[in-house]
């Protein structure tokens, strides 16, 4: 009889565990970060998701010992520097709580696509994985964002969309600066000012197109050759049995 801790290592070990992941990321970018529009407290309701998110690569990596205490390690730092922030200290720490989360996403992101290519069948739940990813690169350019502006004196960035922010959660307006930068959507109401700002908006507009037009569809691509590979080997059977 399987012990919990085997179940839960055999979960996260398979493709499940991305489609898992996926999950968390939709729900945390898409509903709850944009709740504090509604005068809802959602700072550290939005830390819960954030944490899960992070345990989630602790236990993926937790089949290689030395990945997994790396990994714990700053996945706890990053953990306790939100959560202080969010319960303690507040806007003082925003520069510490965005260099930690951009290494601990960075990191998780890591893991996520080294998980969706490792050996075995490209399958639905692993394309989600690289979906996933694509999400932890749009985190990982706002947590940026929200250093550099933090670090000068949140001169950084200008537009229409900055002006009347003040004691808005930074989380939120970096998030969406850094979705349409990925996407180069570039709706202009926030704009970089910043040399650094702005290299680090031509570099996430790069990867933004890479990544789908490169991973994705090759993903995609493999995916439907694994799914037609039985139908061709009959075919090809049948043919020699001829």
């Amino acid at each position: 009889m399987q012990t919990k801790t085997q179940r839960i290592d055999r979960f996260w070990t398979s493709d499940w565990s991305l489609s898992v992941l996926l999950t968390l990321m939709v729900t945390f970018i898409f509903f709850l970060i944009p709740l504090d529009v509604l005068g809802l407290e959602t700072p550290l309701v939005g830390a819960v998701p954030f944490t899960l998110i992070l345990f989630s690569g602790i236990v993926a990596v937790s089949h290689s010992t030395a990945m997994a205490v790396l990994f714990s390690a700053v996945a706890l730092v990053s953990i306790a520097v939100h959560w202080a922030r969010y319960a303690i200290y507040g806007t003082a720490w925003i520069g510490y709580d965005a260099i930690a989360s951009f290494i601990a996403v960075a990191m998780l992101a890591t893991i996520v696509l080294t998980h969706v290519f490792r050996a075995g069948p490209i399958t639905a739940s692993r394309i989600q994985g690289a979906i996933a990813a694509y999400l932890l690169i749009a985190l990982m350019f706002a947590a940026i964002y929200m250093w550099i502006d933090f670090h000068t004196g949140n001169t950084a960035f200008g537009g229409s969309y900055i002006a009347p922010l003040t004691g808005e959660n930074p989380l939120r307006r970096f998030v969406y600066f850094s979705f349409t930068t990925l996407t180069t959507v570039g709706y202009g109401d926030v704009v970089p000012i910043n040399s650094f700002a702005r290299a680090m908006s031509n570099l996430e507009a790069v990867i933004g197109q890479i990544f789908p037009a490169i991973l994705l569809a090759r993903l995609v691509s493999l995916e439907v050759s694994d799914h037609l590979a039985p139908r061709r080997e009959t075919g090809a059977a049948v043919d020699g049995s001829r």
